[in-house]
């Protein structure tokens, strides 16, 4: 198989490098064709994958969610080419919710005898995302570590764009999924992950291939507010928080009187004068163990 690797140097973790440099030996040690595309800059990903044609295979990506959402975004959705993704980032939302190995020698395993899953692809005023749209506070979080991030990110990363945000004043969000069922509160998730950030369940029922998606509203984001979240995260129970609502749908918009801070797979989106998001009619092939 030609096996095209996406490989985000600056990605949190391994050496990147080093990590897409062992993966490509072991394919090719099984006759297998890899090339190797480092990425220089943001967007990058995106200018690689949209000039790949039906000659490739498969596509991997190592790195993190960020990456994958570019290779998503870029990809030719009409020739159906199988992604995957070896997790190599600081969140890693898909590797966890699907399990994928970040060994090389279980992920070359994986290329070549994976299952393939039609995953539910969204659409967020116009761009894929494949894990979380989130519109708040955890959105402001990466507002401000667009602003001051240098290279690689860990969680402790965080810590300062999590107590600039913390200083904002709660805005209230208004939530209308599929022009039914209404909700408001100061943060949305809009999620096909049950993972949220990479250390906590928010949408436990939230599946890639559901056929929905799911929404969580938080009534407030202050500090005690979000501590008392996760601990009811903590012990499984954050649906009997006051509150605190769950919704699923396939079309969901959100409005406020002020543009709005948005994230899409891990990585700010902007700030949206109206957040619309639908669940396409056509999922796209990823491949799981």
């Amino acid at each position: 198989m030609n096996i095209l690797i996406i490989a985000n140097p600056v990605s949190s973790g391994v050496d990147i490098r080093k990590t897409a440099r062992r993966l490509a030996v072991l394919l090719e040690e099984r006759g297998h064709a890899p090339q190797i595309y480092l990425t220089r800059y943001r967007g990058d990903a995106r200018h690689k994958m949209s000039s790949i044609d039906n000659t490739i295979d498969r596509v991997v990506v190592v790195g993190g969610d960020g990456t994958f959402n570019e290779v998503l975004n870029a990809i030719p959705m009409d020739l159906g080419i199988p992604i995957t993704q070896l997790p190599a980032g600081n969140a890693n939302l898909l590797g966890k919710d699907l399990n994928l190995p970040t060994s090389c020698r279980v992920m070359a395993d994986l290329l070549e005898n994976g299952k393939i899953v039609q995953a539910d692809l969204a659409e967020m005023n116009g761009s894929k995302f494949i894990m979380v749209a989130d519109v708040g506070f955890g959105a402001r979080v990466t507002e401000e570590m667009k602003k001051n991030r240098r290279g690689k990110v860990n969680n402790f990363s965080y810590l300062l764009p999590i107590f600039r945000a913390l200083r904002d004043l709660p805005r209230i969000y208004e939530v209308f999924v599929d022009e039914t069922h209404y909700a408001k509160g100061a943060m949305v998730l809009v999620s096909n992950v049950k993972t949220y950030a990479g250390i906590c369940t928010v949408a436990d029922t939230a599946g890639i291939d559901t056929g929905v998606l799911d929404v969580v509203v938080l009534p407030q984001t202050r500090a005690k507010d979000l501590i008392n979240y996760m601990a009811h995260i903590y012990f499984g129970n954050l649906h009997s928080v006051k509150g605190v609502q769950y919704l699923k749908g396939k079309k969901i918009s959100i409005q406020c009187k002020n543009p709005m801070p948005v994230q899409l797979d891990g990585d700010f989106f902007g700030r949206h004068e109206e957040v619309n998001i639908e669940l396409s009619t056509t999922g796209y092939p990823i491949l799981v163990p």
